[in-house]
């Protein structure tokens, strides 16, 4: 979803594994949510909390489209009962580019809140290949050509009766609800299966699938505004100027660079890292889900109060290193590529891997610095993205090509003729651009949220929530009481 595209999708591991720190590639960064008091370690799926529902599997195939593959794979969910009565609804909480934890059902998002209200039964599902939910137990090239969208959707679908009949929730209404890529899956799911799905919300759905991205750099700028934006433009020209004149020993030292600065893959990389603090900001500012270390305001005020603008970005950036879990910035491209050609899916960047390939043969989604209308460095580069979709997944010398006209098409990108839909987004999220703009049918309801964040109606309501937020949420309501008592 930066990226994910997510969360949702899409979660983020605050682990050092061997003293590496669990890289978000420039592929996948910002679709992600951090989830509280889940377990990172894939391979442990005891309760964090004792009061947490347990962990449930459902025999899922592995390829829903041939006939001749019988392989399944155990696909992980969790039911949250405490609400339920017969003949209410089933809120369906998708997975996305991430592990689904426990919180999912038990309060990390609003859709709790709204349960009580309808006496409804949470349900969330995890999405293959991600967390502990992997067919054939690896994330191998080979096993990695079962991950589609087309795939994943068809998981979904065919847990709806599986789950029904355990429950024996009958009649019930299923209500999809995702935020992200996993927004975007809502969406789709209730377009592919209107006989199983009876409305979705999709929050911060990018659902135009875009090669070259940068769009979402332009939003940054605008989002903090033209001081700040032109004070991080001069940052990254005086560091650009160094590296070009060959002080890259000095830059280095300057921001704690993990790795020598060598290639010009390794300024792309190093350059892309030193956006990350600020985009996320952005993407996430003020947001209920902790997600942050700060927000736009306090950050640019930083900058612009600073008698010494570099030296506070350089102490920014060294805070929000420590925050994502490192003690320097990521500079070097060849490591960036190696944390993510492990298949092993207990890896700390299993999910990483999942998702950029996701975005290498499906989305695209690159954040590029294309664009004269953003403060970043030009050297983060489309080249820069598809050549590190090459050199993880091989073989030498292919390029990879999105299939991202297929997406569009069976889709409809943001034409998408589903009904009994809301898609809502936040002004000052970066991937709002490529979300549904105007209601494609008169069944379908679009909401743009004034200064809000990425995905920022999915999480509990607070006294201070913003206007466009709580009335995104009375919206929701309204939707599912129209569909739960007058259908």
């Amino acid at each position: 979803m930066k990226t994910i595209l997510i969360i949702f999708s899409i979660l983020l591991f605050t682990g050092i594994i061997n003293g590496l720190r669990n890289h978000d590639s420039s592929l996948n960064k910002g679709l992600k949510h951090r989830i509280p008091g889940y377990d990172s370690n894939p391979s442990n799926n005891r309760r964090v909390n004792p009061n947490d529902p347990p962990v449930q599997w459902f025999t899922n195939r592995v390829d829903h489209y041939d006939p001749q593959n019988s392989n399944t794979f155990k696909q992980k969910f969790y039911v949250n009962d405490t609400y339920y009565t017969p003949g209410s609804p089933v809120f369906y909480i998708l997975g996305g580019e991430g592990p689904v934890g426990a919180s999912y059902v038990t309060g990390h998002f609003v859709f709790n809140q709204y349960a009580q209200k309808f006496n409804a039964l949470l349900v969330a599902i995890e999405h293959r290949f991600y967390g502990d939910s992997i067919p054939m137990g690896s994330l191998s090239l080979e096993n990695l050509k079962f991950l589609t969208t087309q795939q994943a959707l068809a998981d979904y679908a065919a847990f709806v009766p599986f789950l029904s009949q355990k429950y024996n929730t009958g009649s019930s209404k299923w209500i999809s609800f995702g935020g992200s890529y996993s927004g975007n899956l809502s969406g789709w799911l209730r377009l592919k299966y209107p006989q199983l799905i009876s409305a979705a919300i999709a929050t911060s759905a990018p659902v135009k699938a875009q090669l070259d991205f940068p769009e979402y750099f332009e939003v940054i700028s605008q989002s903090i505004g033209p001081t700040c934006s032109a004070i991080v433009s001069n940052i990254t020209q005086t560091v650009t100027t160094m590296l070009n004149n060959g002080q890259n020993d000095l830059v280095q030292q300057m921001f704690s660079a993990c790795d020598p600065i060598v290639s010009d893959l390794d300024i792309a990389t190093f350059m892309e890292s030193l956006s990350s603090g600020i985009t996320e900001t952005v993407q996430y500012n003020l947001d209920n889900n902790n997600y942050t270390f700060t927000n736009i305001t306090a950050m640019c005020e930083r900058f612009e109060q600073s008698s010494d603008p570099m030296k506070e970005f350089i102490d920014f950036n060294n805070e929000y290193n420590q925050f994502s879990g490192s003690q320097c910035t990521l500079s070097s491209y060849k490591k960036s590529v190696e944390y993510l050609q492990s298949s092993n899916y207990k890896s700390v960047n299993a999910s990483s891997r999942s998702w950029n390939w996701q975005c290498c043969t499906e989305y695209g989604y690159w954040q590029t610095g294309s664009s004269q209308n953003q403060p970043f460095s030009s050297a983060i580069t489309l080249e820069y993205f598809t050549q590190m979709c090459t050199d993880i997944f091989g073989p030498k010398g292919f390029v990879y090509q999105p299939a991202i006209q297929y997406i569009l098409n069976d889709y409809g990108g943001t034409n998408i003729q589903a009904t009994n839909v809301i898609y809502e987004r936040g002004t000052i999220d970066p991937w709002s651009v490529l979300s549904v703009q105007s209601p494609p049918n008169s069944e379908s309801q679009v909401f743009l949220i004034d200064g809000a964040a990425h995905c920022a109606p999915m999480y509990p309501s607070r006294p201070n929530d913003l206007p466009g937020v709580i009335e995104a949420r009375e919206m929701e309501i309204s939707l599912i009481s129209s569909i739960v008592f007058n259908n």
